[in-house]
């Protein structure tokens, strides 16, 4: 059931993203930001979550570099997200701060 919510969280965060860069035109840059940063949370939350109940419970607790490996995950996503994805949604996004 918790692989279950964590797809629908990752596909309802794609959804998120696309709709995000259809309409990219008619929302303000702060918005695009903010609602793509919130994107990003979503999605990184699901794929955290979906790895994190694929992974056996005995070998999760003896596993000591899980953490390790959880965060070298996420800062790739998001070093993905900040110089990729956001100049996708606000090229011009770093010249107007």
């Amino acid at each position: 059931m918790a692989r279950r919510i964590f797809r629908i969280v990752i596909v309802i965060s794609i959804a998120l993203a696309i709709y995000l860069f259809a309409l990219k035109d008619n929302h303000t840059k702060s918005f695009l930001i903010v609602a793509s940063s919130l994107t990003f949370l979503m999605f990184s939350f699901g794929i955290h979550g979906l790895i994190a109940h694929s992974l056996q419970p005995n070998s999760k607790g003896n596993l000591i570099v899980y953490p390790i490996l959880m965060w070298a995950l996420w800062a790739v996503l998001f070093l993905l997200f900040v110089f990729f994805v956001i100049p996708i949604y606000c090229p011009d996004f770093l010249i107007d701060f």
